[in-house]
């Protein structure tokens, strides 16, 4: 089995996880960092298969958020991520199978996750592409995800997301190409309402193949 972990909870920093005890990242995380890494040639670690408990905390003498558990039966040859979410007092987790194709023509494959934290109801959010000039993908509330879609590449895009329906940047990524025969997780993460700081809303570009 194959798993990678993303610490999306507001503000998470020095967060290490254990996958049945045994540590697994020998840096520690913040926000939006990616283990094991986040090119291709490290996008997944390999576990053995079967029922395994991950535990995400934050490393410091004194923790500034609660550590979180999540336990599922992993398949052989499958790929899964793991996002922890919420508020740094009440950190949750959940994990998503990737199941991806890798493109045979020239295109890249992006999959649009959306993993944004608030304490009350937001709206649903779209990925849009400046190059494309049209949504990667549209409608994905809290904790969803699309599949992934076909996308151009070899270019320099601009990727926003926005609330569903309008055309304000929520969060953007600049300058970012995606490179052809691969496949990408964009993941939208932080707090909703923080356009600064720690725990300010953005985005993280996953290699996924």
């Amino acid at each position: 089995s194959f798993i990678r972990i993303m610490p999306g909870s507001m503000g998470a920093a020095r967060n290490f996880a254990t996958l049945d005890g045994v540590q697994l990242n020998g840096t520690a995380l913040a926000m939006g960092g990616i283990f094991p890494g986040a090119a291709t040639v490290t996008a997944f670690a390999t576990i053995t298969p079967g029922a395994r408990t991950i535990r995400i905390y934050d490393s410091a003498a004194i923790p500034a958020q609660t550590p979180v558990s999540i336990s599922a039966t992993f398949e052989e040859g499958k790929f899964y991520s793991v996002y922890t979410y919420d508020t740094s007092n009440a950190v949750k987790a959940i994990i998503k199978n990737d199941v991806f194709t890798i493109p045979a023509d020239t295109t890249a494959s992006v999959k649009f996750v959306n993993m944004i934290s608030s304490t009350s109801a937001v709206p649903n959010v779209d990925l849009y592409s400046r190059r494309k000039r049209a949504n990667i993908a549209s409608n994905i509330a809290v904790l969803g995800e699309s599949s992934y879609t076909p996308h151009i590449s070899g270019l320099t895009d601009t990727l926003e997301v926005r609330a569903t329906g309008t055309t304000t940047a929520l969060a953007l990524v600049n300058g970012f190409t995606f490179n052809s025969k691969r496949v990408y997780n964009v993941v939208f993460r932080g707090r909703y309402q923080a356009t600064s700081g720690t725990m300010s809303r953005g985005i993280t570009v996953m290699a996924t193949y």
